[in-house]
């Protein structure tokens, strides 16, 4: 007998499933047949996300950041476009959203912010869908109710400013990548492509995704090595996407120092603190920290190797970036986009255990940020936007208390004069404290030389003669309302301005509210 006819018998390696497997999305397909209410489960997170937008959306006063997209989308379509040439390319997409929804609905505050919560609101539908392709219909819906319960998602959902687009184009680029996997085709290609040119004209930044992408994609081709639909696929709908947005990335980029050159180069200790910040909550982080490593448990490793890179590399790509580049991209609402991944993992994490002890840790999570939420909707939470890291370089102005001074001394005749120096007309106190004047009163702003449409920038100028304007305009009385911790408001002008309103008024009363002072001058 030979050596051979005792040999061990053959052990036939299994390979790990690919990133969307194939059996289990047929078996998905027929589980929808069987029960078509089950395709619905992804309204439950969109419906959760939802109220959570709605719930006192107008009770947050507009910060700046607000203001400025107020500035921009009440111009005229040809004004708009012009002042994109000089600055806020980057946001020219979301705000001709803006401009013609407002067009047709009106800008109170909770016209301007619903747009964001309906996009957040999807962004849920998409996180609950990618959750069930990548791991199973309980972890999908499990994903998108922990997508409702971060802090961040209610915040940005009510901001008036592109970042909740970005996260539903994000969560979006993530299902259509993993369908194009699945089945690929020039269709699905296509729709994919879209999506990846849609993330950088809403926001350049959030492209940095595609590593991930291209990660997940080759993941899922080294299963399917045969099939070059795969990497042809990507590359051709990844780079067509990024080629449409050359353009904007130009235009930017020569836009780039003005607009966040100000950002600090982030240091190590940013990278490991950045992360409460993304999620809005100091307790939730390390939560989902764990409940994403419990992803790994499951028979999925693949899928949670995918979501965990997805989660993670875009952070620290960005990291490295600002490590190297002539301005800095590390801001923690930049890198929302993240959060779609985030959820999914988690969720799926969160999946692995019984049904009763999910739901438990769901109603876990959603006791520890309620301290959070409560802090998103308070009237000066919009200028926190470093939560939970405290503000320590400025005072939250409160637009709205000012203006309610203003309107309770209102006499008709009475003009305005708006104290920001030059430099810091970006805080938009004119803007802001007009916005929430009554309609029966119109201030005449007696120091504006030129209005940001006019001048095509964000903010208005002041006006070169000021002695001139007040010997002809006259008022008898003006309001001056300056960006002010306390103290004289007369420091709150260039000193010129300042003593041609001295020489011509004097002060009978002041008032203080957070970050803004608000004084009557009479004249003499």
């Amino acid at each position: 007998m030979t050596r051979t006819d005792h040999a061990a018998p053959a052990v036939t390696e299994h390979p790990a499933p690919p990133l969307v497997p194939r059996a289990a999305a047929r078996r998905a397909g027929r589980s929808l047949r069987q029960h078509p209410v089950s395709r619905l489960f992804w309204l439950v997170p969109v419906l959760a996300t939802l109220v959570a937008g709605l719930y006192r959306i107008s009770t947050p006063v507009l910060w700046h950041d607000e203001l400025a997209t107020l500035s921009v989308v009440r111009r005229p379509t040809g004004a708009l476009l012009g002042m994109l040439q000089n600055v806020d390319a980057v946001h020219g997409a979301y705000y001709l959203t803006l401009h013609y929804w407002i067009g047709i609905f009106g800008d109170s505050p909770a016209v301007l912010r619903l747009p964001t919560v309906l996009a957040m609101a999807a962004a849920a539908g998409c996180v609950a869908l990618t959750g069930k392709r990548m791991f199973g219909m309980r972890a999908g819906l499990t994903a998108g109710l922990v997508f409702a319960l971060i802090p961040a998602v209610t915040r940005y959902a009510q901001e008036a400013r592109s970042y909740a687009f970005v996260v539903l184009v994000a969560a979006a680029a993530m299902l259509l990548l993993l369908r194009a996997l699945e089945r690929p085709g020039p269709v699905r290609w296509l729709c994919y492509g879209v999506s990846v040119a849609a993330a950088g004209y809403l926001h350049l930044v959030s492209l940095v995704f595609l590593g991930a992408h291209a990660f997940g994609a080759a993941l899922h081709w080294s299963k399917e090595p045969r099939n070059w639909r795969i990497p042809v696929g990507f590359s051709a709908a990844a780079g067509l996407g990024v080629a449409a947005t050359y353009p904007l990335i130009k235009l930017g980029k020569s836009q780039a120092e003005r607009q966040i050159g100000w950002i600090p180069e982030p240091t190590l200790s940013d990278l490991a603190g950045i992360w409460p910040q993304i999620f809005s909550s100091s307790m939730l982080a390390p939560a989902l920290f764990l409940a994403a490593a419990f992803a790994w448990g499951g028979d999925r490793r693949r899928s949670a190797l995918f979501g965990t890179v997805s989660a993670v590399l875009p952070v620290v790509a960005i990291w490295v970036i600002s490590q190297q580049a002539d301005v800095s991209y590390f801001m923690p609402k930049y890198l929302f986009f993240v959060l779609p991944a985030w959820a999914v993992t988690a969720g799926a994490g969160i999946a692995q255990v019984r049904v009763r002890g999910g739901m438990a840790a769901l109603l876990v999570l959603a006791v520890m940020v309620v301290p959070d939420h409560i802090t998103m909707h308070r009237p000066l939470s919009h200028a926190a936007y470093t939560y939970p890291r405290p503000m320590t370089w400025f005072t939250p102005l409160d637009y709205r208390a000012a203006a309610g001074i203003v309107a309770a001394g209102y006499r008709p005749g009475d003009a305005a004069a708006y104290g920001q120096q030059q430099w810091a007309l970006w805080w938009g106190v004119d803007m802001g404290v007009e916005y929430y004047l009554p309609d029966r009163i119109k201030l005449r702003d007696v120091l504006l030389g030129q209005s940001g449409e006019q001048r095509n920038d964000l903010w208005s100028a002041l006006t070169g003669d000021p002695a001139r304007a007040l010997d002809t305009l006259a008022p008898p009385r003006i309001w001056l309302v300056s960006k002010d911790d306390g103290g004289d408001p007369f420091t709150t002008v260039p000193a010129e301005y300042a003593k041609v309103l001295r020489d011509r008024y004097r002060q009978t009363e002041y008032h203080q509210v957070s970050g803004i002072s608000v004084a009557l001058l009479v004249h003499r």
